[in-house]
């Protein structure tokens, strides 16, 4: 996705090479952003002006925006086989794009990462208010006012902006430079419109769930054009998919899907309207999401359901988005059934309130946090 530091990380690295005395002609940044070249003749070009012999020299290579390079996993795979020095950084907007790409070419010699948008610690931080996240008893309003802040800046360039509408210019700018300009340069879109409509109802429905024919007939299309769109937004890191958890992935995969926006602040932004409180606990389940590698939440054929199931370690523990502060014993009642269903001795209810608790339900523990310390990346 754009606009979350990829530049700033690499330029961050080129400074720790230079730190270390890498010579600056040793040092290579290119983006594909607003060039149109091929590797030949980049490389080209570059052993001219720096007099470089790749077989000898260790180059540090920095391409940026790389998915803008047609074909760019096939290039890349010639220089990295034929110049083993060669030491290659690359960075783009559509990361499932990208790592479906370099897996194709390039499988086993490719470390990837993802960055997301800010954490709720990193945007106070910026804020220079860290001391609110430090000590939230003394801080509790300004905390509970700064985090609904946060619902809608996750973008360090929107942190310390005061006019909602500047917040809003500057999202939707990313969105719109993703969706018309960005995506039909790399997918077969006949229509960003269409893209843009789905994403319009998802800012205006995060979390909603995916029935093909129902957006298909909204938008006028066929189903088989939306899970397409609605695949292609997931490959741009537009949009983040959840599937209904199963024991078994491939069931899984089959069953009922929700979708969400890849930040909680493109909601506000695209949808064009101020969330009321009820919805504000929709933004913080999409902000939450926005941080975590999450992709399950569940829901059974009597419509129990639990937000979010993490797996980690082959851990599987249920995780619960109560926005409010005062819980009830029926707020439990999901999360028993799952974990009744899975064998799961524990589960998680994020609250509004600042309080860490533990409570036993049913022979069942549940851990009761508050939702801003879960906000961590």
């Amino acid at each position: 996705m754009r606009r979350l530091g990829k530049t700033t990380l690499f330029l961050q690295v080129i400074n720790t090479l230079l730190d270390r005395n890498v010579e600056p002609q040793r040092i290579w940044y290119f983006s594909f952003d607003e060039n149109k070249y091929d590797l030949d003749e980049l490389f080209t070009a570059f052993r001219t002006q720096t007099r470089k012999d790749f077989n000898s020299d260790k180059i540090f290579i920095f391409f940026d925006e790389i998915q803008k390079l047609e074909g760019f996993q096939s290039q890349l795979k010639v220089y990295y086989d034929l110049y083993p020095n060669l030491k290659f950084f690359i960075s783009g907007s559509t990361s499932l794009y990208i790592k479906k790409k370099t897996q194709e070419s390039l499988a086993g010699r490719v470390f990837s990462f993802e960055l997301n948008p800010l954490d709720f610690e990193e945007y106070l931080h910026f804020r220079n208010r860290n001391n609110y996240f430090e000590n939230p008893e003394m801080y509790h309003s300004e905390l509970k006012i700064e985090f609904e802040n946060y619902l809608s800046r996750q973008f360090i360039e929107t942190v310390n902006m005061t006019d909602d509408s500047l917040v809003q210019e500057y999202l939707l700018g990313i969105i719109k430079k993703i969706v018309f300009e960005d995506i039909p340069i790399i997918f077969t879109v006949d229509n960003p419109e269409i893209l843009y409509a789905i994403v319009k109802i998802v800012a205006e429905n995060p979390g909603i769930y995916l029935h093909y024919e129902n957006l298909a007939n909204d938008l006028k299309i066929t189903s088989k054009t939306v899970s397409k769109y609605i695949s292609i937004l997931e490959q741009a890191f537009v949009v983040k998919i959840l599937y209904n958890y199963s024991a078994n992935q491939l069931t899984s995969e089959k069953k009922l899907k929700r979708i969400y926006l890849s930040s909680s602040s493109f909601c506000p932004a695209v949808s064009g309207s101020i969330y009321d409180f009820q919805k504000t606990g929709l933004l913080v389940e999409n902000a939450l999401l926005s941080l975590k590698s999450w992709q399950f939440f569940w829901r059974d054929a009597y419509n129990h359901e639990v937000d979010f199931v993490e797996i980690k370690n082959k851990q599987i523990l249920p995780v619960e988005v109560k926005y409010k502060t005062k819980i009830r014993n029926s707020d439990f009642n999901n999360l028993f059934l799952f974990c009744r269903k899975f064998h799961l001795p524990k589960a998680v209810i994020l609250l509004n309130t600042i309080e860490n608790q533990t409570i036993e339900f049913k022979g069942l523990t549940i851990e009761m946090k508050p939702v801003f310390s879960a906000m961590t990346d």
